[in-house]
C-alpha cells in the first residue's frame, strides 16, 4: 500500500515539486489549484508556441508551456523575433507527471507530437 502511495506521490497531483525553506511544500495539484488550471479526467490542457514552419516531431523536456494560447503565441514570437501570425500554437493534453511547475510551467519529459 505504501509503495502505491509513493508511486502516485512521485508522478501524480500529489508529487511534491517544491520544498521551499520558508513557504514549505507544494504539490503539483496545489500549484494547479493556485493558478486556476483545471484538471479534467486526469489531464491538463496547456499550450506551446512554435514557428509555423516548424517540422519537429517532439518537444524536449524543459520546453515552456502556458495555460493561455495567446500567451504561448506572444512568448514564441517574442523569443524568436517573429510576428505573432508566424507562430502556431500547439494544444497539449498532459498528465501531472509530464509537467514541472515553477516560475513557468515546463515539460518534465519529452512529448511526442502527432
Amino acid at each position: 500500500m505504501f509503495r502505491l502511495w509513493l508511486e502516485n506521490a512521485e508522478t501524480g497531483l500529489d508529487r511534491v515539486w517544491l520544498d521551499h525553506p520558508v513557504f514549505g511544500k507544494e504539490t503539483v495539484g496545489e500549484f494547479l489549484d493556485r493558478h486556476n488550471i483545471p484538471v479534467v479526467d486526469g489531464k491538463i490542457t496547456l499550450y506551446h508556441g512554435r514557428p509555423k514552419e516548424g517540422d519537429y516531431t517532439q518537444l524536449r523536456a524543459g520546453s515552456y508551456l502556458t495555460e493561455d494560447p495567446a500567451a504561448a503565441r506572444h512568448f514564441a514570437a517574442r523569443d524568436r523575433g517573429l510576428q505573432p501570425d508566424e507562430v502556431e500554437v500547439l494544444t497539449l493534453s498532459l498528465t501531472p507527471d509530464q509537467i514541472q511547475p515553477g516560475m513557468h510551467i515546463t515539460l518534465r519529459v519529452a512529448y511526442g507530437l502527432k
